[in-house]
Formats: C-alpha cells, sequence, structure tokens
C-alpha cells in the first residue's frame, strides 16, 4: 500500500447505505454512517465512505468523475467509474461514490427482486462494488487527474470497516484473492446492524452466485476456504454475512444485549431471534476476544429545546397537543400527496388513509390565536384525541410480527379470539381513551401493508400511511403520547431513541438495544414473553397500564426522565476507536 504520513488514523467504512446524502438513506445503517463520523472526528479520527452511486448519489452528493476502473466480473470486462466528493462538514474527509448500470435500480437502493431468488439482485450488485472497492485499494491502480498520479482512494486507509453483509464479498476477496493479497495487511473489521439479512445465494448453477461472479476464484478454493463462507444451513449456498464474521479481524453488534442474543440459536416458534444459524461463528469470534456490542448513537440539540411559554401545566400540555395534532394531520396529507406523484393510479392503502385523513380533518376546528386559547380548549375537546400513540418503521417480521399475532379460539378472553394484536390493541384504546387515535407510518411487505390497510378501514382511530417521509416521522416523534415499537428482535433502534429525545414514552419489546434504552415505568413501558401469544397479550396489558397512567405526575416524571437520556454517539465513539478499531 501507499506509504501514508497523516497523523490521524484514517478509517475507510464500506456500506449500502448513508444518511449524509439525500437520498442515501432506507434504515438505520445510514444514520450510523451519516453521525458516527461525527463522533470520530473529534476524537481525531478520519472516515471515508465508499458505496455505490445508483445512478443518482454522485449527483447529490456534487460528486466529481475521479477515474474509470475495469474489473472482470461474472465472466466480462466491466467498466466502474468513480466520483469522490467531501464530506459536506468535515475537513479532509471524502465519499467515493461507484458508478455502473448494474447498480441502477429505478432510483432506489435496494431491488425489490424475485421472492423465488431472494437476494439475487442485490447480492450481484454489491459482489460487483465489493469488486470495484477491492481493485480502487490495490497498488498498481493510479488515477490519472490534473497531470498527477495517485492511488484511486488516497489517502490510503488504516482500517477498513464493513457495514452488513452487502460488503461480505469484499471481506472474501481481501483473504482468498491472490490479486489483492496487500490487502491483508489492512486491519478489516466489521459490523451487524441486522444478522437476520445474510445475503444468502447459491454457490453455482445460478446467475447470481458465487461460481457465476467469480468463476477462476471459485475453482481454486479450498475445502477449508469454503466452509468458511458456505452457509451452515444450505451447503450448496454461499453467505456473504457469515463470509464477513469468519474472515474479518473484529465483528461488532450494535447493542451489547443483541451481542449477548445472536450467541444463542434462534427458535422462531417461540418468538425469539438470536444467531439465525450464524450463531457457532459468533461464539467462536466471542472466545477470541473479537466480539464486541457498541450501542449505537443519536444527536442531541447542544441546548435543551424550550417547553410551552404557559405556566399551568395542564394548560400547557393540552395548547401543544392541539398544535401537535394540527401539524401530525397536515404533515401526512402532504406526505400523501408527494406519494402520488408518478402514480398512474392510487393504491388502496393511500385511499383508505386519505379517506380517514379527511374524516379527522373535518372534526377539528382551526387553531385560534393563543388570546382565545381557553375558548378552544373546552371547544375542541371533542375534537381533538387527548391521546395520540405513534410508530415509525419498515413493515418487516421484525418489526411488526407481534402486532400480526392473531389470538386463537382458545384465548382466555374471549373479545380477542379471533382478533390480532393490533386490532385487540385499538379496541382497547377506543375503550380506554375514547378520543384518542393511532398513527403508524411504515412501509416494506406489501401484504403487511395491505393487511394494516384493511385494519385501517375498519377501525375509525387508526391511521396507516404506507410510506415513508422524513418531514412526518418527525412530527409524530415529538406530537405523540405513547411510541409503539414492539419489535421481536431489535439489533438497536433508533426509533425508541429519537422519540425518548422529544419527550415521548415509548412502549417496546424487552429484546436487545430496546432492553439497553428504555426502562420499565422509568423511561417507559417495557413488555415481555416466553413466546409470540405471551408477547401479544404482555403488550395489551402494558399498553393498559400505560393509559392508567397518563397524564399523572408518574407519567409526567417519566418524560422528563426520557428526554434526559443521552445516548450520545461522541461516548459510544470512544468504544470505537478503543475496542474495535484498536487505533
Amino acid at each position: 500500500m501507499a506509504n501514508k504520513q497523516q497523523a490521524m488514523p484514517r478509517i475507510l467504512m464500506l456500506a449500502a447505505e448513508n444518511g449524509a446524502i439525500a437520498g442515501g438513506k432506507v434504515g438505520g445503517m445510514a444514520d450510523v454512517i451519516r453521525d458516527l463520523p461525527l463522533a470520530l472526528a473529534k476524537l481525531n479520527v478520519v472516515v471515508d465512505v465508499a458505496m455505490p452511486s445508483y445512478g443518482f448519489l454522485d449527483r447529490a452528493a456534487n460528486a466529481q468523475w475521479l477515474v474509470d476502473i475495469n474489473v472482470n466480473f461474472a465472466g466480462k470486462h466491466e467498466c466502474v467509474a468513480v466520483y469522490k466528493a467531501p464530506h459536506p462538514s468535515l475537513d479532509n474527509r471524502y465519499f467515493y461514490l461507484f458508478s455502473h448500470p448494474l447498480f441502477n435500480v429505478d432510483g432506489q437502493i435496494y431491488s425489490q427482486g424475485d421472492a423465488a431468488r431472494p437476494f439475487a439482485d442485490d447480492a450481484t450488485k454489491f459482489a460487483l462494488f465489493s469488486l470495484s472497492v477491492a481493485k480502487a485499494l490495490s497498488d498498481d491502480l493510479v488515477a490519472i487527474a490534473a497531470d498527477k498520479s495517485s492511488p484511486v482512494i488516497s489517502p490510503a486507509p488504516d482500517v477498513i470497516h464493513l457495514h452488513d453483509w452487502h460488503c461480505g464479498i469484499f471481506s472474501m476477496l481481501r483473504v482468498f484473492d491472490n490479486h489483492f493479497q496487500q490487502l491483508k495487511t489492512l486491519p478489516c473489521v466489521f459490523s451487524i446492524h441486522n444478522l437476520a439479512m445474510q445475503g444468502i445465494r447459491p454457490m453455482r448453477d445460478e446467475t447470481s452466485s458465487l461460481a457465476a461472479w467469480f468463476p477462476a476464484l471459485t475453482d481454486t478454493l479450498s475445502e477449508q476456504q469454503f466452509a468458511a463462507i458456505t452457509d451452515p444451513r444450505y451447503a450448496n449456498c454461499i453467505n456473504p454475512l457469515r463470509a464477513a464474521i469468519t474472515l474479518s479481524d473484529r465483528v461488532h453488534l450494535v447493542s451489547p444485549s443483541y451481542a449477548q442474543e445472536v450467541l444463542k440459536p434462534s427458535v422462531h416458534a417461540k418468538g425469539f431471534f438470536g444467531g439465525e444459524g450464524l450463531e457457532a461463528d459468533l461464539q467462536a469470534k466471542l472466545e477470541q476476544q473479537n466480539l464486541i456490542g457498541i450501542l449505537n448513537g443519536c444527536m442531541y440539540p447542544e441546548v435543551p429545546l424550550n417547553g410551552a411559554d404557559i405556566d399551568d401545566r395542564q394548560t400547557a400540555t393540552r395548547a401543544l397537543t392541539l398544535q401537535s395534532w394540527q401539524t401530525i394531520l397536515a404533515t401526512a396529507e402532504a406526505a400523501l400527496l408527494g406519494w402520488q406523484v408518478g402514480k398512474e393510479h392510487v393504491s388502496s392503502q393511500d385511499f383508505v388513509a386519505q379517506s380517514r385523513l379527511h374524516q379527522w380533518q373535518n372534526n377539528v376546528e382551526p387553531l385560534l390565536t393563543a388570546t382565545h386559547l381557553a375558548q378552544q380548549l373546552a371547544q375542541a375537546a371533542h375534537s381533538v384525541p387527548d391521546f395520540i400513540m405513534t410508530s415509525v418503521g419498515r413493515l418487516t417480521d421484525q418489526k411488526v410480527m407481534i402486532l400480526r399475532y392473531r389470538f386463537s379460539d382458545e384465548a382466555d378472553k374471549v373479545h380477542w379470539r379471533g382478533k390480532t394484536v393490533l386490532q385487540v390493541l385499538l379496541e382497547r384504546l377506543a375503550v380506554l381513551k375514547p378520543n384518542g387515535k393511532c398513527v403508524l407510518l411504515g412501509c416494506g411487505d406489501k401484504s403487511i401493508a395491505r393487511e394494516f390497510a384493511d385494519i385501517a378501514a375498519r377501525y375509525d382511530n387508526f391511521l396507516f400511511l404506507d410510506g415513508y417521509d422524513e418531514d412526518l416521522s418527525k412530527v409524530l416523534y415529538q406530537g405523540g403520547s405513547l411510541f409503539l415499537m414492539p419489535s421481536s428482535f431489535e439489533p438497536c433502534g433508533i426509533s425508541q431513541m429519537l422519540a425518548m429525545r422529544e419527550g415521548q414514552l415509548c412502549l417496546v419489546n424487552h429484546v436487545g438495544g430496546l432492553k439497553d434504552t428504555v426502562h420499565h415505568l422509568e423511561t417507559g413501558f417495557v413488555f415481555k414473553g416466553s413466546d409470540v401469544f405471551a408477547q401479544g397479550a404482555g403488550l395489551i396489558s402494558t399498553f393498559e397500564h400505560a393509559i392508567e397512567l397518563h397524564n399523572s405526575d408518574k407519567w409526567q416524571e417519566m418524560e422528563r426522565l426520557a428526554k434526559q437520556q443521552r445516548f450520545d454517539w461522541h461516548s459510544q465513539a470512544a468504544i470505537y476507536v478503543e475496542k474495535f478499531y484498536r487505533v
């Protein structure tokens, strides 16, 4: 590798997402790639980020073309363009964006794919991306720019930091491909944001397979090398996430509790999601003292936010609810309209949401001036909810399996039988808070979206919005009474931190990062259960207890304490430097 004279250690992160670039975020990983480099900068650690451009990120980042590199991929010579952009707020930090037609999926980061060929399209594009980064880091490749020769990725990194299964092929190329022998001298560490997503593909006999991507390399692999990358459950498949675990120097899980949970085998029938088939590899890493759990962080304002400028506690709470409710309705309508751009037809989910939204809007009086506050409170008490349950998240089994659980005819409570946990929850909300509302924002699995839209059509206290909107998510964090996050497993979670940052209490499952951040009857409400039935029943029971406490002195003290919690990136960054990067 090129000689490095910089005083500060330099990290190169490989990731699929980056929240520091407009349009570069899908999930929580993007927040990490955006925020962690800012915290590391205060510790004199430099972070560059390499990722695919997806056909649009180079423009969003105002990146400049740097060089075209040629690689041999899937039996063809492919030309990959590399763009370079300065970090928007840090000096001497860069984004390297790799561009190729294979990376472009109609302006999306991930492919929806084919259920019969899971991960096929994404696995192929991330295999090419990994190869391109390996080539860009190799010694013999130089970019000719301004009549000056230099390595493509320059200054060269001291540590390579891989994120999730998308970068697993890079770890394999680094260790097994003789063309990249020099990369072995670079320490390589790996972060797992979601162990359930592993990118498994066939070893051979498929266009999206290891042998199709790298035929020459596949033919040279030894039995021992195959053993390091083969999925333990499917002997004829490569597992990119497992490859990154076994071939990286150190492995990191994004919360201490999740790092313990993944050491145990999953028992899906009982609602427990642990190592997902890779627990033995993670246990081996732990025995080598190369496995660590570090909680993700959250960004906080430099100065505390001002409270309402009204002395009376109850009046202040009601005024904030009125304002928040109108803001939620207006922002939800704007999001719905925005989602229709470019569409010829309105989906049934959006139609139901628009109908429910109009119903709610018609019940709300226009917000009057502050001088008429008392009169307004009296008039609007019947039309403005006194309790708003909110939820923001992906529509996946991880996030909503408990909500979708349907109680059998043998359930102890007759009125639960044949209904899902979500339906029972909405019915209990209607009884305990007749004027309460529930707003759920999420996108992902279309069958789940259809199911939730059907429920929303039948329950007039429920608004389901099938999509994601950053402005709407913010007002839901700010304006809600109780944030619902009943994940079956949660590596870390950022939504609960964002809700707590705004002083909104959370109702969460006792798993992973949720267990590490929300404490029952102190900073929120936590339910448990030994199986999915018990978890669903626990969720409903804990919700009822929360409603009993709503607006009490205990509730308000919990809100204050939740808002005071600090899961800041700066303290977590120090752990990265000392225990993970070891620079």
